[in-house]
């Protein structure tokens, strides 16, 4: 251990691999446990010193100098937000277990601690910014859309995972030594492969030596630079070498983050000016702008990356015909679009007995009817979804409020395991517009209808091929012993005596999944 001056830390501002042994010295974080998205690292705090990896105490300040990194990023991109699901501040445990994987439950994100066992290396999940950061993004998608957590479709769960790797992308293209490695290393052309776009090196390289070359890439877990594009998910094998895609979430998202690293890149190249780490850097927080109202208002259900890919595409519409054209010709190439023509989300349907709701309350009587009236009849629970967006400017013809309606889908057959003759859950979504004079003058419904219904049933089927749901618990489950089984659902029986299939936690390496399915 180096002295310093009682204020600053040693950290990698990357995954430990993908910077060697390169450290740079910053100032310790404060007032972590302070809103918004506040956090605590379990344990004593060690005094701030330049302190050796693979110490405890190196580890302490190394997570919490990447989820304050996280943090930060966060309070920029979503301002008026910063409450975790769980409530004020969320837990991270340093060393929750022996394990190569980290997790996020509800309770607390967790990481682990293995030996890599062609090396002898230790490997700390929570030294990796790329994982603490992609743990950290599943707790902030989950604070911001908490229905995603238990919906049943390949295509949201896929998504819960390419938004964590998005977060660690975003935030480390925040700072400016990554963005100039970068463009060093691809000589300005970050459609190479490069250290930011391979994630969680050290751990992918463990989980290889430990379950063989197809387990991970070489040189990463994941890498955001790759060819994938979409397939439906239940035409793909529940597992496949993690060269092939597979409808495994930790596989397929990497659809979605290829497209968004491709759209990153287009931003780039659109955008001016002879300082290319400044540019990837204002890329980096434009893409991450259009995503994260991506994941704020996609309506969830099958078409879930389409629904994501179109918003985007609306949003960038706002800088510019040239650049959403640029963006929708990116995910057509993936085939995340049917066609590049993107259309308006809402359509004319003025109704002056449908008065704009206020913010933070129940949907009033007079909306209720209205989605109603819109969707198909089918009995369920309509509730809205929390604004904490600015204040609708005068430029903005209107406000648009969204919200979903939640019903059960009744699961029947062997084929279930667990889950038969369990519920899951299942939403309509809508969106309603309304103008100056305060009334609705536009709407959307997406309505949950057979595809979304054999979606759901299929990825059940999924998870109980995969052995990833528990049976039903009469206590509230317990995560890590879940973890352990590699059970991330549980069926519980619920307040209202329906037995229902619930998420339990979210892994963010996929290791354990491959482990157990190998």
């Amino acid at each position: 251990m180096d002295e310093a001056d009682g204020t600053r830390i040693r950290v990698f501002l990357n995954d430990p691999a993908g910077r060697g042994d390169r450290l740079v010295e910053v100032d310790a974080p404060q007032a972590m446990d302070e809103s918004p998205w506040a956090f605590r690292v379990e344990g004593t705090a060690p005094p701030p010193q330049l302190y050796e990896p693979d110490t405890a105490e190196f580890l302490y300040w190394q997570l919490a100098a990447a989820l304050d990194r996280g943090k930060r990023f966060w309070a920029r991109r979503l301002p008026g937000r910063g409450t975790w699901e769980l409530g004020r501040v969320l837990p991270a445990v340093p060393v929750a277990g022996s394990d190569l994987n980290a997790f996020y439950d509800r309770q607390a994100l967790r990481f682990f601690r293995a030996v890599d066992e062609k090396t002898g290396n230790v490997v700390y999940s929570g030294e990796s910014p790329d994982v603490s950061l992609h743990e950290q993004g599943h707790a902030v998608l989950d604070a911001i859309r908490p229905d995603l957590w238990d919906a049943p479709h390949f295509e949201v769960a896929a998504f819960h995972e390419g938004f964590g790797d998005l977060a660690a992308i975003f935030a480390a293209l925040a700072e400016p030594v990554l963005d100039a490695d970068v463009i060093e290393a691809t000589r300005s052309d970050p459609s190479r492969s490069n250290l930011v776009s391979r994630l969680a090196e050290e751990l992918g390289a463990a989980v290889r030596d430990a379950d063989g070359p197809s387990a991970a890439l070489p040189g990463a877990l994941r890498d955001a630079v790759n060819n994938f594009r979409y397939a439906d998910p239940k035409t793909l094998p529940d597992s496949a070498p993690a060269r092939e895609l597979s409808a495994e979430p930790h596989s397929f998202c990497r659809v979605l983050t290829g497209a968004c690293w491709d759209a990153m890149v287009a931003v780039f190249r659109a955008t001016p000016g002879a300082d290319r780490a400044a540019a990837l850097s204002e890329a980096a927080e434009t893409t991450a702008r259009f995503c994260v109202t991506a994941a704020e208002t996609s309506p969830s259900g099958a078409d879930f990356f389409g629904r994501a890919a179109r918003r985007i595409v609306r949003e960038a519409a706002a800088q510019g015909e040239e650049l959403a054209t640029e963006l929708a010709e990116t995910f057509f190439k993936r085939r995340l679009l049917v066609s590049p023509q993107v259309p308006a989300e809402l359509s004319p349907d003025e109704d002056p007995n449908v008065p704009e709701p206020s913010e933070d309350e129940p949907p009033p009587p007079e909306v209720v009817r209205a989605v109603e009236a819109r969707l198909p009849p089918d009995a369920g629970r309509i509730s809205l979804f929390a604004d904490r967006r600015p204040p609708r400017e005068k430029s903005e013809p209107l406000r648009v409020v969204r919200g979903r309606r939640r019903r059960d889908l009744f699961l029947h057959g062997a084929e279930y395991g667990p889950a038969d003759g369990a519920a899951v859950e299942i939403s309509d979504g809508f969106a309603l517009g309304f103008g100056d004079a305060g009334f609705l003058t536009a709407s959307r419904m997406h309505p949950a209808g057979d595809r979304d219904a054999a979606d759901a049933r299929a990825f059940v089927r999924h998870l109980v091929r995969s052995g990833r749901i528990a049976d039903a618990e009469a206590d509230p489950p317990d995560s890590v012993a879940l973890a352990r089984r590699g059970q991330s659902h549980a069926v519980v029986l619920e307040p209202d005596g329906v037995r229902r299939l619930r998420r339990v936690w979210i892994a963010g390496t996929g290791a354990r999944t491959r482990r157990e399915q190998a």
